[in-house]
């Protein structure tokens, strides 16, 4: 019998590494319209201690189709003004300045995030690049395959528990399935998926989910697509 692999989950950045974060959405509303959007984000390390890491994250680039009461409203931030339309660039005045804010984050080695801010402060960007870290809150003991954990998070009044089971180990990748239940003034949902975990680094390298919420007699189906590659 073959020993079983056991790992031990933590975040082992180095000072000065950069990453490229990569977040895809799509969410419709049924009759009421739906949204596609990809986001991408360049992080770097800034610091590293005994206790935890800081890091600096900015959006670099945003491609946006929002239908909604049967108009479409398209932005692409690698558009200028004369090739975006009346909708854009209304559009481009709400993202700029997110695009122009600088991220701090504090981490611990099990990638709890201790502490956000933005600067510029800008109201409902924390709750959207947070979902685009794809922060996982990893155990303190070693994993193996069939090891589960629990970890439960409340953002902006909306509380979230996410439940994690190791459904492989090889190649220097852990697998997880993922599940887990929201709820809050907006509704309440569910969210399935998968993610692969680099074990070298503690990155979650892809993370893939879908997400059901009930909000005021109305169903949103989602799918969002998190990849973060080492530059």
């Amino acid at each position: 019998a073959t020993a079983q692999e056991s790992v031990l989950l933590r975040l082992n950045y180095t000072k000065g590494d950069s990453f490229l974060v990569t977040t895809e959405s799509n969410q419709s509303r049924g009759t009421q319209g739906g949204l596609n959007m990809k986001m991408t984000m360049g992080m770097i390390v800034t610091e590293v201690s005994e206790d935890n890491i800081k890091t600096e994250s900015q959006i670099t680039a945003v491609v946006m189709d929002m239908m909604q009461g049967g108009m479409t409203m398209s932005y692409d931030s690698d558009k200028n003004d004369e090739e975006l339309d009346q909708m854009g660039q209304m559009l481009k005045s709400q993202f700029e300045p997110m695009m122009e804010a600088i991220i701090y984050n504090t981490l611990d080695y099990q990638g709890n995030m201790i502490d956000t801010k933005l600067d510029p402060a800008i109201p409902g960007m924390e709750q959207m690049t947070n979902r685009a870290m794809n922060a996982i809150n990893y155990p303190k003991e070693k994993v193996s395959v069939g090891s589960s954990w629990t970890s439960e998070n409340e953002n902006q009044g909306m509380k979230m528990t996410m439940n994690y089971t190791v459904s492989s180990i090889a190649g220097g990748v852990v697998t997880l399935d993922v599940s887990g239940d929201m709820s809050g003034a907006v509704g309440t949902g569910t969210i399935k998926g998968k993610t692969t975990i680099d074990i070298s680094t503690g990155i979650s390298k892809n993370s893939e989910t879908e997400m059901t919420i009930t909000a005021q007699g109305m169903n949103i189906t989602g799918t969002t697509k998190v990849t973060v590659s080492k530059m």
